[in-house]
């Protein structure tokens, strides 16, 4: 089980990942999302902003009304995050929920996958 901090510095980590890459940036350009990333297992609860594909803010708890919310244990969720875990195998496992509509958790999907393919990921 990953702490509140471990969730947070991990998303902090995946968030700098995805304003580097060029192919996050040229893919999702036009992408603007409220993301709400909520941990079942402990207290953890936080707030993204996506404008035109590039993470703007990441923030502790739940501001704004979400487009799209993101559910998973706080293990899996920092697993993700870091890189140690394939997005895509966890969310067709089950460990990963997601609510909102098709398009932004297709957009969260390539975002996801094509950062764990940046790490080396396989």
């Amino acid at each position: 089980m990953a702490t509140q901090m471990e969730l947070f510095e991990a998303l902090e980590d995946y968030t700098e990942r995805s304003r580097s890459s060029e192919r996050v940036k040229r893919t999702l350009a036009n992408w603007n999302c409220v993301l709400h990333i909520q941990a079942n297992d402990i207290t953890a609860d936080f707030t993204c902003i996506i404008k035109n594909g590039e993470f703007i803010s990441v923030e502790i708890g739940l501001h704004e009304i979400p487009d799209l919310i993101v559910k998973g244990d706080s293990e899996d969720l920092a697993n993700i995050f870091w890189g140690d875990e394939n997005p895509v195998s966890n969310y067709m496992q089950g460990a990963i929920q997601t609510r909102g509509s098709q398009e932004d958790v297709l957009r969260l999907d390539a975002m996801a996958l094509f950062i764990y393919l940046e790490l080396g990921g396989a």
